[in-house]
């Protein structure tokens, strides 16, 4: 893990794999027929329709440094930059150089906006990949009004999908709407009549998380007896919320640690289930269960835990999915750039910079050429399938009528001997949801 403050990178050495986002379904000019944005009220109008010449300068605020959400998230840099130097080396942008530039914000929103101004300082044509709810929020209005692309913020809340009020900025990851009605659905289906109990970190990502699936199990009928939260930046394992959890004795428990929060709460919950001949079913958030490598910390305390798909993507890890097309031709990249100790973690950073190609190559085909007006006029009609999306799903958004890229969630369980997830059930879809 690196300690440097930022991170710059134009051309690096990658091998060529067997896909380019050419050949994976763009959109092409789609765009110009489609939802267009208002540039009148930018504080730079002439800025925001002016043509980008040479190089696009991207910028990121990524925990790069500052404990476990670092640990958890900073293979997430590592994956983006390693797009952007294969993009590069592979000139996936006719006639452009892309050049990255991340800056550490320790995943802490009062530390953002200085991230995210001086990048602006320095002429970043677009952001991209910013993770965290409350860091996008933090510069949310700033680019907003410096009309300024936000792409593909590496974050669910819903609030991402405010197209008429915030038309600058678009999420990536699968709307907590989507991922908590899932586990509500499926909970129903597989457990009915079960009670369930709740743990989560009492943040804003964390309350969001469980107000979206307490208004999912109302809808469900499913019966919540036991609600236990621990604070956010409280290292210490919270033995006494699980303690009050396995008093109550709930048959289900939907669950929103973070960061090293995961794994300690999976391990307070075994010494629990010991004590009590106490055995619920476990379903965890994306953020920390949707990868093995973080699961895999726990050992045998994670298995059997059920979690979704992070943005739809594959499971790297299962060694059937990694002998495919594309996915071996990911994996051979992620190894030739020296990054194989992050091919499942660095999944999220590589595929946020895949999707900001092919919403690059879509703006390029528009009328008045590659401007922040035609990359967020592409980011908002974009149709793409990305290398590691699932199949049965694709990204796909039309302005104010669809403004998230998927929602559709399926259901995994992780088998800590195989140390990889099955796949519970059918794609769950949300795509006759309309956005709010």
């Amino acid at each position: 893990m690196t300690s440097r403050s930022t991170r710059v990178l134009a051309v690096a050495g990658a091998s060529v794999l067997a896909f380019s986002v050419a050949g994976l379904g763009h959109a092409g000019a789609g765009s110009e027929e489609g939802w267009t944005v208002d540039t009148e009220d930018c504080s730079d109008p002439d800025r925001a329709n002016a043509p980008i010449e040479g190089t696009i300068r991207i910028g990121s605020s990524m925990p790069l440094s500052g404990g476990a959400a670092a640990a958890a998230f900073e293979p997430a840099a590592r994956g983006l930059e390693a797009y952007i130097a294969y993009a590069n080396d592979n000139d996936l942008v006719p006639g452009y150089e892309l050049e990255l530039t991340i800056g550490d914000d320790q995943y802490d929103p009062a530390l953002t906006p200085g991230v995210v101004n001086g990048l602006i300082d320095d002429g970043v044509d677009v952001f991209a990949g910013i993770i965290g709810t409350q860091n996008n929020l933090a510069v949310r209005d700033t680019l907003n009004e410096e009309c300024i692309p936000q792409l593909n913020v590496l974050a669910g809340d819903p609030r991402f999908g405010e197209v008429e009020e915030y038309p600058w900025t678009t999420g990536l990851l699968t709307s907590y709407e989507y991922e908590y009605g899932a586990y509500a659905q499926d909970i129903a289906a597989n457990f009915p009549d079960s009670t369930v109990g709740l743990f989560y970190v009492n943040s804003e990502f964390g309350n969001i998380s469980i107000d979206n699936f307490k208004a999912a199990a109302e809808e469900a009928g499913l019966e919540i007896v036991a609600e236990e939260t621990v604070e956010l930046g409280d290292e210490a394992p919270p033995q006494a919320q699980v303690s009050s959890l396995a008093e109550e004795a709930p048959e289900v428990l939907v669950t929103v640690p973070l960061g090293a929060g995961c794994i300690s709460f999976l391990n307070e919950l075994a010494n629990a289930k010991a004590a009590n001949e106490w055995e619920p079913v476990v379903y965890m958030t994306n953020t920390c269960a949707g990868s093995a490598l973080i699961l895999g910390a726990a050992g045998e305390n994670a298995d059997g835990v059920y979690t979704s798909a992070a943005m739809g993507l594959v499971d790297v890890s299962n060694p059937e999915v990694a002998a495919t097309e594309p996915v071996a031709g990911y994996i051979a990249e992620m190894e030739a750039q020296g990054l194989g100790d992050i091919i499942t973690t660095g999944g999220a950073g590589w595929n946020a910079g895949e999707v900001t190609v092919a919403v690059l190559l879509d703006a390029l085909e528009s009328p008045d050429g590659l401007t922040q007006a035609s990359i967020i006029n592409a980011a908002r009609n974009l149709d793409f399938r990305p290398t590691l999306l699932r199949e049965g799903m694709n990204y796909s958004m039309n302005g104010e009528e669809d403004a998230f890229y998927s929602q559709d969630v399926q259901v995994g369980q992780y088998n800590v001997a195989d140390g990889f997830y099955t796949d519970i059930g059918e794609i769950i879809s949300f795509e006759s949801t309309p956005a709010e």
